[in-house]
């Protein structure tokens, strides 16, 4: 019988595999993508609502940033990230002020990340524009991922500006939001006003401008925000990139991540579905081996070519074929 790509006996191939390691599964690499997810740091909200949970649905933690704990917990991130040589491709993030200071603490250029004040114009350490461009009129090539802040008691921690230096893109995507409803701390700002603080960040796919999905009625229930999380993973398994970093919150992390993994091993379910702490990053492989995903690859779509794949054959000879 001549040789041939299709499975004679799928039926018996898949028995026998399912009784001798039911849980190992192959996937030809570029279906795969491994996804680096990250909880963002501490937040002010987060020291109120230990204190009392129902300061959580206070409006003085509207959108909340990091607390000056949650931007040294995010410049470690960095530093391990850099320790490692984490590859990142993408780096996704929620658009909420903490998850945004924490991604581009986190992710952006280290020259431009310092955590405390300097003594420049602006007295926040850095005297550039969202441009680059600097006091003294001078350029800087990359633009800012975040330009200086100031800082206010209790609500905002002062920064310096940070670079997209040598960085990978940065993208907001709304899907990977925190819990959505009742408590303002997961209500985002304006649009308007994160392109004013992020202008290297793309925002084009939060829309429209005010916070069309929080309302103080209604908080999102498990299962709505497990399908928000599915989608979201449907979104990621379409990008061209390999390698992604997701810049998120714990609610949406341990609800979307619960769907999965279900019969695995207690160890592994435990790396899963534990609750995540404050910038905690844990990396997981994402796979799509459906017909979608084969037919998106055979049309030239965003799935990545396997660049370490050889022909062979006639190929390897240099030969005509």
């Amino acid at each position: 019988m001549p040789p041939t790509d299709k499975v004679v006996d799928p039926e018996d191939a898949e028995t026998l595999r399912k009784s001798v390691c039911p849980r190992i599964s192959l996937v030809p690499v570029r279906y795969t993508k491994t996804i680096h997810f990250v909880r963002h740091g501490q937040g002010f909200h987060n020291v109120a609502g230990h204190i009392n949970h129902d300061n959580y649905k206070l409006w003085d933690y509207a959108d909340a940033h990091l607390t000056e704990l949650g931007w040294e917990q995010a410049t470690q991130l960095g530093r391990h990230v850099a320790a490692v040589k984490l590859p990142v491709d993408l780096v996704v993030v929620a658009p909420l002020q903490r998850a945004l200071e924490t991604a581009v603490a986190a992710f952006g250029s280290k020259e431009q990340n310092h955590p405390h004040n300097g003594d420049n114009d602006n007295g926040n350490g850095d005297s550039r524009d969202a441009a680059g461009a600097t006091a003294d009129g001078g350029e800087d090539s990359a633009p800012l991922l975040m330009v200086a802040q100031e800082g206010l008691a209790g609500k905002r921690t002062a920064h310096t500006a940070i670079s997209s230096r040598g960085c990978p893109p940065f993208i907001a995507h709304e899907l990977c939001r925190e819990h959505i409803g009742v408590h303002p701390c997961d209500r985002r700002s304006p649009v308007s006003e994160y392109k004013k603080r992020f202008p290297a960040v793309d925002f084009s796919l939060v829309d429209p401008d005010e916070d069309a999905l929080w309302t103080p009625n209604h908080r999102e229930t498990k299962d709505e925000i497990r399908r928000r999380g599915l989608a979201f993973l449907k979104w990621l398994a379409t990008r061209p990139e390999r390698n992604i970093a997701v810049v998120s919150h714990s609610s949406f992390l341990h609800f979307t991540l619960s769907c999965f993994g279900q019969g695995a091993a207690e160890a592994v379910q435990g790396e899963m579905h534990k609750w995540y702490d404050n910038c905690e990053m844990r990396s997981l492989v994402l796979s799509d081996d459906s017909a979608e995903a084969a037919e998106a690859a055979a049309a030239g779509g965003a799935r990545p070519v396997d660049q370490w794949h050889f022909a062979g054959g006639l190929h390897a000879t240099g030969l005509p074929h």
